[in-house]
């Protein structure tokens, strides 16, 4: 643990801080971090919103090495002049003005008393024992010659597909209880990169040990000693091999270095809290979250499968009758290859390594499966995973299950999800990009800062009203969900087959080896299938259609509406979809949070007008900023919000790994983490927030000097602070993230352009320049001038003025994408 105490005297120049910034970086990096004193800065509340370039770089180094403020002690001033900052959990430190303070005490400088109590990591862990096959040890060879001789064709004789899966995992597991041992599931008593040896050196000291407590042997201390010294040796060794094994694998097998680098963070609670009840057992946590997300699910209406109008249906164009051999091949191929396992404990790897003996039972499954219209109901036994979103990590609430299918399951899935999207995706609303290929968020988003932009530019007023549905996915109702699939064009075998799908669901949460109690999902569709997503894209896609005045966005549940404001009425017309939706809502059984639906007006305008718009009579609240997909808008459209929150998180990112990596020596290594850890985050959705002016560019590029500089201590052993970044960044073979903001801009309307981006909407807002014979440089685009600075801001414009500077050497129109995008790099990198 690190203790430094600081003074910094009153009116200390701005060097005086960076250079305590600095020095800290030599330190190190410890396992806990305490530091105190007098920083001398005007702070009053939340030091995180200060606009004081010296408080915002102290809220950056607090981001860096992942420290909070724990002096909640007030001077005579109303300020904080005496910083407590520490990466401790606030559960133990306490903080609190003393009533015996040692010397006199001054009014600017309240007495602190400081308390730490450090607790051991799950001290209430027990041991559960899971048996489970071991596939690491297996015998591949024997395996592959039983898999061999196995005569598939018995399938064909049932007509009942949950016994012939159950014959068809029968086989199975009789060879796997030939090839592959059986391994207990507990919890790690050693951390796995133990040697062999060094657990028996271990277990011999512990031995010892106890013979020297009861001077049984004299000579028993001494070899204890020795064990002891033989121990730290070989514990160290052992490290040392499995750092250097980690780093040497990044290359070929990137998963095993992200599986360290997962080992080092302990996302699992301690203890939970459910319904105001504390669980430490790990067994009681898993059945408190079982409890839990069995609450959010919902009755569902009854679909009436032998209703006569389905059977007389015509107009049923969405069918799926059968499955090919090669929907079977491809549908492997593409299988991920893990460990992870589920309910059936049987891993992708191997049904990819023997796929040429799984296509022919598979297929005659699947297709049992569509004419019988039942899915298989092993196949609907599903282990679910607590993933935390934000919040309170021991509040159960603020976890949402993932369902962890077998890799059968998946195949099957993918299959049906592929042969479905391709009839149903002409019927999808072209408003909807969550979930549908050549669509993201940053579509999503540039197709709003382009109704913004428009707005601005007419002097106009855009009013958007940002929705949040309430556990959307886990509510969607079976019934209401089955008939709309119905008037869509779905066959009746298939809805029939979807409604199997989807019923009678056997769920389990899964928490550090313990399992829950089963329960039952009465409404919503799985989170992490396949077919889930796309069922609810369906669910939702109607709701566009009761919108009659108004445009809107949507990211899967998440929903924005936005309308023009020219005058009242206008306000008036919004406010009726709003009404609209609201019905639309009730009549489908959606919930809309209404305290957390949030209105903002785009304007330049001095005055906006600011209508007063309502949910079910309640009143929706305004503000000046939002988070959509990520990335923070302003009424303004400025972004300066957002890219201070970005600095932030990305500050503690990199803190992160400089701590997780501080024995880590391999320059690829490190390379390969910062760029999917910090630079990704840098680099989120960039054509709708990318900075003009220098003060921005530098903070982010901020960001990176300090990796560079940690990359040269690695490489050298010392800090070196007047190194320039441009000096580094030749040396690492990095480019500045302001060249790759412009080549990722360039890439985006590229990719509009040649159709690997689709949609309509951005395509129709690209203008292209009609040549000039009279002019000597023709530019693709038109050259875009104004005097608002939000117009050099908006990335359509900026991919204009970046591109026609290069159109003389590259063709948008006829470059593959590799050499487009290889040449590309090559002219804006620097």
């Amino acid at each position: 643990m690190l203790v430094c105490v600081v003074y910094f005297p009153p009116s200390s120049r701005a060097d005086t801080y960076v250079e305590f910034f600095y020095c800290f970086e030599n330190f190190g990096f410890f396992d806990n971090i305490l530091i105190c004193g007098d920083f001398n800065l005007p702070i009053y509340d939340d030091f995180g919103n200060n606009k004081n370039p010296l408080v915002i770089e102290l809220s950056n180094f607090v981001n860096l090495y992942n420290l909070a403020q724990f002096n909640n002690t007030f001077n005579c001033n109303n300020k904080f002049l005496d910083l407590i900052l520490t990466d401790i959990d606030f559960s133990h430190i306490s903080v609190w003005h003393s009533d015996k303070p040692l010397v006199p005490e001054d009014k600017h400088h309240p007495a602190l008393s400081i308390s730490i109590c450090f607790v051991a990591d799950h001290p209430n862990r027990k041991n559960v024992n899971i048996s489970r096959y071991d596939f690491r040890r297996a015998d591949f060879l024997a395996m592959w010659c039983f898999f061999r001789e196995i005569d598939w064709s018995f399938l064909l004789n049932f007509n009942d597909i949950d016994k012939a899966v159950f014959s068809f995992y029968n086989c199975l597991n009789d060879v796997f209880s030939r090839t592959v041992p059986l391994r207990q599931t507990v919890t790690r008593r050693f951390p796995f990169w133990y040697t062999t040896e060094t657990r028996r050196l271990l277990k011999r000291k512990a031995r010892v040990r106890r013979l020297a407590l009861k001077c049984v042997n004299p000579d028993s201390v001494d070899e204890f000693r020795a064990l002891r010294s033989a121990v730290k040796y070989s514990i160290q060794k052992d490290y040392n091999t499995y750092l250097r094994l980690t780093e040497k694998n990044l290359i070929s097998n990137s998963r095993k270095f992200w599986s360290y680098f997962n080992n080092t963070k302990h996302n699992s609670p301690n203890s939970l809290y459910y319904n105001n009840v504390c669980y430490e057992n790990d067994g009681d946590i898993a059945n408190a979250f079982a409890d839990y997300f069995k609450s959010v699910f919902k009755p569902s209406t009854n679909y009436d499968i032998k209703n006569e109008f389905k059977s007389n249906c015509v107009g049923d164009f969405v069918k799926i009758d059968s499955v090919t051999y090669d929907d079977v091949v491809l549908a492997i191929r593409e299988l991920k290859s893990s460990l992870t396992v589920g309910v059936d404990n049987i891993p992708s790897f191997i049904i990819k390594g023997c796929a040429e003996f799984f296509i022919y039972p598979l297929l005659i499954l699947f297709n049992l499966s569509l004419r019988s219209n039942v899915f298989p109901y092993v196949w609907k036994q599903t282990r679910i995973i607590p993933v935390f979103k934000k919040g309170d990590v021991q509040d159960c609430k603020n976890y949402r299950p993932i369902a962890i299918l077998s890799p059968m399951s998946k195949i099957f899935e993918s299959i049906i999800h592929k042969r479905l999207f391709h009839q149903v995706k002409n019927l999808i609303s072209p408003s909807q990009h969550g979930f549908i290929p050549k669509r993201s968020t940053a579509t999503n988003l540039f197709c709003l800062t382009n109704k913004i932009i428009s707005s601005f530019q007419i002097g106009s007023q855009l009013d958007v009203i940002y929705t949040d549905f309430s556990k959307a996915f886990d509510s969607i109702d079976f019934g209401i969900l089955l008939n709309k699939l119905h008037g869509l064009g779905f066959h009746v075998n298939l809805t029939d087959w979807l409604h199997s799908y989807l019923c009678n669901m056997s769920l389990y949460v899964y928490f550090n080896n313990a399992v829950s109690r089963e329960f039952s999902g009465t409404s919503g569709v799985p989170q992490g299938s396949n077919l889930g997503p796309l069922l609810f894209i369906l669910f939702i896609n109607d709701l566009t259609s009761v919108l009659k005045y108004s445009e809107c966005l949507l990211f899967a549940d998440d929903l924005k509406l936005f309308s023009s404001m020219n005058s009242n009425l206008d306000a008036v017309l919004l406010q009726s979809d709003l009404d609209c939706l609201f019905k639309w809502c009730t009549v489908n059984k959606l919930h809309l949070n209404i305290e957390k639906c949030i209105i903002l007006s785009y304007t330049r305008k001095s005055q906006p007008l600011n209508h007063v718009y309502k949910i079910n009579d309640l009143v929706l609240s305004r503000s000046d900023s939002v988070t959509d997909l990520g990335i923070i808008f302003d009424t303004k459209l400025d972004f300066s919000q957002h890219i201070n929150s970005m600095v932030s998180k990305a500050y503690r990112r990199l803190g992160i790994l400089k701590r997780k990596t501080k024995e880590f020596s391999s320059e690829i290594a490190l390379k390969v983490l910062y760029y999917a850890h910090v630079r990704s985050s840098l680099e989120y959705c960039s054509i709708i927030w990318d900075p003009i002016y220098r003060n921005k560019i530098e903070i982010i590029e901020r960001i990176q000097n300090n990796f560079l500089r940690y990359l040269l201590y690695k490489k050298n052993g010392i800090y070196l602070q007047d190194v320039s970044s441009s000096y580094l960044r030749d040396m690492f073979n990095i480019p500045s993230l302001c060249s790759r903001r412009d080549v990722s801009c360039v890439l985006f309307f590229y990719k509009v352009i040649n159709g690997s981006i689709d949609c309509t909407d951005i395509l129709s807002a690209i203008n292209f320049a009609v040549p000039a014979r009279s002019l000597r440089n023709q530019g693709s685009f038109p050259n875009v001038y104004s005097r608002c600075k939000y117009i050099d801001r908006f990335s359509l414009y900026k991919f204009y003025k970046t591109f026609n500077k290069i159109s003389g050497e590259l063709d948008i129109y006829h470059m593959s994408p590799t050499v487009f995008k290889s040449n590309c790099f090559q002219l804006l990198y620097t």
